[in-house]
């Protein structure tokens, strides 16, 4: 049975906290106030290219990590942070109205999991393969995505906000992911993309145009038109 890193393993001694690691993230809601909060016990990343990059960061306890350990045992957040672009100077935007990474924050509470995602931009510190890199993200947008049928959303409409400073470790990284794709076929009910502040499950769907029948073309047998005209009588001169 694989772990993330063995329970009894102190955490100051792996090299997941320091002073040169991710704190905290958080999630707040914008109408309730409501705050969570994640103090990271376990974090990685991987780069795939200097503009790719892929982030984790767990509160979950080691034994979450295990192959087919029972999700439901456990309470805790699992953040995924996707870089797709790492922004330059003249030329892609800098600010953090922009885009450059997505967010999946995994919540497992009592049994039930939730999943919110949006995204936001990344001011980053470094470059995308340092043994530890991050950087500033905040001002993300998220939303209840997937869940399973007794999950509770209690934070809505909420942003995502995270100093990230990780250290590079492929093997915990995708460690970690594979619980993210197993919780995700756990949480059966799927919240689709607003389409004209509707869900498109409420979305009127639009109506198609009704097309007129195209009438059939009769092509004549050969000689028809020539028996035709031999046959209609034949019309008098007009009379001067």
């Amino acid at each position: 049975m694989a772990l993330l890193g063995t329970a009894t393993l102190a955490l100051s001694s792996c090299g997941v906290f320091g002073s040169s690691v991710t704190r905290d993230a958080t999630l707040a809601s914008f109408d309730s106030g409501t705050v969570l909060t994640l103090e990271p016990k376990f974090q990685a990343y991987y780069a795939a290219d200097p503009n790719t990059a892929d982030f984790y960061l767990s509160d979950l306890p080691a034994e979450a990590f295990a192959d087919n350990a029972d999700l439901s045992r456990f309470s805790g957040s699992l953040v995924h942070v996707h870089m797709f672009l790492a922004p330059k100077a003249g030329a892609t935007p800098i600010a953090f109205s922009a885009n450059s990474v997505t967010v999946r924050h995994l919540i497992i509470a009592e049994g039930q999991m939730g999943q919110y995602s949006g995204g936001g931009f990344l001011l980053p510190s470094g470059t995308a393969g340092d043994s530890t890199f991050g950087g500033r993200l905040k001002d993300a947008t998220m939303r209840l995505t997937a869940r399973t049928p007794g999950f509770v959303d209690r934070l809505g409409a909420c942003e995502f906000e995270s100093g990230l400073a990780v250290p590079k470790d492929v093997s915990r990284a995708k460690r970690m992911a594979l619980l993210l794709e197993r919780a995700g076929e756990l949480m059966v009910i799927k919240t689709r993309p607003k389409i004209l502040g509707k869900d498109q499950d409420e979305a009127v769907p639009e109506t198609p145009v009704e097309e007129k029948p195209v009438e059939p073309t009769v092509v004549p047998a050969p000689g028809a038109e020539a028996k035709k005209n031999s046959a209609a009588p034949a019309k008098e001169p007009p009379k001067p």
